[in-house]
């Protein structure tokens, strides 16, 4: 009696599917190998620079003054503190090979940072009754604490596009190509157009933290809005 042999050819007998990496996880490996890493300390020394910039400027300016100035320099003095700890831990994953750590330790203080955003628009709430007739130079603080939004939300989608399995968004691509890997323009093209518009790009939206993240950059940019309008409104009248 014959018994037929399996096939071994892989043509017709192919192998269990290979997960092809998507762009998230294309990201991933390039943060967390060789001089990719560098950028995660870059990212949190520029959202740690534009904060303490911020700052120092608002209270030299008198835009904030008081139990505000001293809540915004309190915030200044812990961010400092956790940028300097943040920093060691990251330099240390550098050093030892230790990758899965790289975002563990970003993911801390890009929380802060976002806490930090909130505090420096909760501030100039306070602001909005400005006196009459100063010009629109004024609205400087405004279009600062704005673009620190957009800059740390920026980070913040990188950071949950990494930790989401799969990706926090799906990367369109043109018919019969894969999905390109993002870059840090790409994220700052979501993180601007929700600042600005209110709502996704063409990026879709997959994970609900992110969803979550985004509603709430929503919520700072409509106050951003009010006290703009507020502002210009008191700054020209």
């Amino acid at each position: 009696m014959l018994r037929t042999m399996p096939d071994s050819d892989p043509a017709i007998n192919p192998a269990p599917d290979e997960v092809t990496p998507g762009p998230a996880d294309r990201l991933r490996e390039r943060l967390t190998h060789g001089h990719g890493r560098y950028s995660v300390i870059a990212g949190t020394l520029t959202i740690w620079i534009m904060d303490t910039l911020l700052t120092r400027r608002l209270e030299m300016s008198g835009a904030v003054t008081g139990t505000t100035a001293d809540i915004v320099r309190t915030f200044e003095a812990v961010s400092t503190v956790l940028f300097v700890i943040t920093s060691i831990a990251l330099i240390v994953t550098l050093l030892k090979p230790y990758p899965r750590a790289l975002f563990p330790v970003a993911a801390i203080y890009l929380t802060f940072s976002v806490v930090q955003v909130v505090a420096n628009v909760i501030s100039m709430l306070s602001s909005a009754h400005t006196t009459d007739g100063i010009g629109l130079g004024s609205l400087w603080d405004v279009a600062a604490v704005y673009a620190m939004s957009v800059s740390v939300f920026m980070f913040v989608y990188v950071l949950l596009d990494l930790a989401t399995p799969g990706g926090a968004f799906v990367w369109p691509a043109r018919d019969g190509q894969d999905a390109p890997t993002p870059n840090l323009f790409d994220y700052l093209f979501i993180s601007l157009n929700v600042n600005s518009t209110y709502g996704p790009t063409s990026e879709a939206v997959m994970s609900r933290p992110t969803k979550l993240i985004m509603a709430i950059q929503v919520l700072l940019a409509i106050l951003m809005l009010t006290v703009l309008i507020s502002r210009s409104v008191a700054a020209t009248s």
